[in-house]
């Protein structure tokens, strides 16, 4: 079965026919160490934007120990997290991509509208977050998924002395409860998370009938985000990877072409300039449930609840309060905040829902003081980690 693992696992799409300016592995001294994994959702979406900006690093499995070591520095137990040669630390994605920006300008990945790069952010966003559901649901709940990639983490669960069947049956069990049975998944949302699978993959499949990247010739965060869960959960696991050839070939074919980026193939294309029409229907998804979603999480929050409950999709939903996603929010509100009056009528324009507006112009009401101070990370901090959605 192992062997068979190795044959069906897509991780890295490698290819012989993708041109070769991609990075290279690259020295322990020069190359960036990306603590995560092969199998993991956002450690996808980190590995893209670094092979876009020419940045060379090297996979390191995360295991008990680096995971605990990273977060002395970082302040959070999530993946994925890079150490850099000069003794530095990075995390979450989206700050890590804002950071490298800073450093390497060009080929840029963020628009230079402001208005343009406000969308831009808040797709990935959504992609990043509301996503997660389906994702973990695919790859959990259906046995064909689960014995694949339950099996491939106990192959790669390192430093753990306990047979291999135990250490399977420990992470199926894990990714299943924390992942799908206690994140509201059940037989009442199921569907409701499917659709938003497959109304995703139909949204994008149009769009990439008339250009190359979500927003236009040139792939910026939009795309990254759209990236972690349609690589490694929903183009590899079986059974969405089997959806997605089947009804969204476009979309099949714009994951390879993500990770076939290098800094040659993005200086060439031209920048993102506008929000096209073919995206507008993405940016409708975001407005029209996750929006309120961050909404009724920000407040849930502030009232000091567990859980939420929150009726949307038209089904009731049940999950844990996550500080991490009250935090996302709030940045979105301090972005929209940023623009001048132009840039909001232009983003307000674009969003076309008055409510979104109004979620995004008001204060927020369940604010989080994130866990991770500003990029580089250079000491470690005093504080006990928290989870990866922040929770303590």
């Amino acid at each position: 079965m192992l062997a068979g693992i190795e044959q069906l696992r897509p991780w890295r799409f490698h290819s012989t026919n993708v041109p070769m300016a991609l990075p290279q592995p690259a020295a322990a001294e020069t190359a960036w160490a990306v603590y995560g994994g092969d199998e993991s959702y956002y450690t996808g979406k980190l590995e893209a934007y670094l092979r876009a900006k020419g940045i060379a690093y090297r996979v390191v499995p995360f295991s008990p120990r680096n995971r605990r070591r990273a977060a002395r520095y970082t302040g959070v137990m999530q993946a994925p997290q890079v150490e850099r040669p000069d003794g530095s630390w990075l995390v979450d994605t989206t700050a890590i991509i804002d950071y490298v920006e800073t450093l390497h300008a060009e080929p840029a990945i963020h628009p230079r509208s402001p208005s343009v790069r406000f969308i831009s952010r808040l797709l990935e966003d959504f992609a990043d977050e509301w996503l997660w559901r389906p994702a973990m649901h695919y790859r959990w709940s259906y046995p064909d998924s689960a014995r694949l990639v339950s099996r491939w983490l106990a192959a790669h669960l390192t430093g753990v002395p306990v047979p291999f069947t135990a250490k399977r049956l420990y992470w199926y069990a894990r990714q299943w409860w924390w992942f799908v049975r206690d994140d509201g998944v059940n037989a009442r949302t199921r569907t409701a998370v499917e659709a938003t699978y497959h109304q995703t993959l139909a949204t994008l499949e149009s769009c990439f009938a008339d250009q190359p990247f979500v927003l236009g010739a040139r792939p910026c965060a939009a795309d990254f985000g759209f990236f972690a869960s349609m690589f490694r959960h929903f183009a590899c696991d079986p059974t969405p990877s089997q959806i997605m050839r089947d009804t969204a070939p476009r979309v099949f074919a714009w994951v390879g072409r993500m990770w076939s980026l290098h800094p040659g193939a993005v200086a060439a294309a031209a920048p993102v300039e506008m929000v096209p029409d073919a995206a507008r229907p993405l940016v409708a998804e975001a407005t029209g449930v996750y929006l309120p979603y961050l909404q009724a999480m920000a407040t849930a929050h502030g009232e000091r609840q567990k859980r939420l409950q929150l009726h949307l999709q038209d089904v009731d939903w049940d999950e844990p309060v996550k500080p991490y996603r009250v935090w996302c929010l709030a940045e979105l509100r301090r972005r929209y905040g940023e623009l001048d009056d132009r840039d909001r009528t232009e983003v307000d324009e674009i969003l076309g829902d008055a409510r979104a507006s109004a979620i995004l112009a008001a204060a927020d009401d369940g604010v989080v003081d994130g866990p991770i101070p500003a990029l580089p990370i250079r000491h470690p901090k005093g504080s006990p980690p928290r989870d990866s959605w922040w929770r303590e």
